[in-house]
């Protein structure tokens, strides 16, 4: 176990045993296990228009069931929906329908936000994800722990 887990570990041991108060950010709220992903997705949205924006390329911290954490550097509006790419453990890509539930500064230039997983209220594409070039994004699969 890395150095880091355990120092995770002891400080959520604090926290059950009363020695420790927890931080906003301690205080779990969700209802499903999240699995940490130390990859790369992209992410394309629906503009207000009805449009779709050019695809990004967002670093994914963790994912589960119901969503994912995402970090860039740039500020998702609460309520947007879109879509996003990302690869299975075999390199195959899916697209899933996503709606921005959060978002914050974390510092250092970065955002945190909130993706929820929902049925995608348009049809994307594989091409959606292209960029002008009619490149697709090279995204990173997630690194071992």
């Amino acid at each position: 176990m890395a150095a880091q887990d355990l120092t995770s570990i002891d400080h959520i041991i604090d926290i059950a045993r009363g020695a420790t108060a927890p931080d906003p950010v301690d205080q779990e709220h969700r209802q499903t296990r999240r699995i940490p992903y130390d990859g790369t997705v992209a992410l394309v949205q629906i503009t207000p228009d009805g449009g779709k924006s050019i695809p990004t390329v967002v670093r994914c911290r963790n994912v589960s069931a119901g969503g994912m954490c995402i970090h860039s550097r740039y500020m998702l509006h609460i309520g947007y929906e879109g879509a996003i790419l990302m690869m299975r453990s075999n390199g195959e890509a899916v697209i899933i329908g996503a709606k921005i539930v959060h978002c914050k500064y974390i510092g250092d230039m970065l955002h945190e936000s909130g993706v929820e997983f929902i049925p995608s209220s348009v049809n994307f594409m594989m091409d959606d994800f292209c960029d002008e070039q009619g490149n697709m994004p090279r995204l990173e699969q997630p690194r071992a722990a």
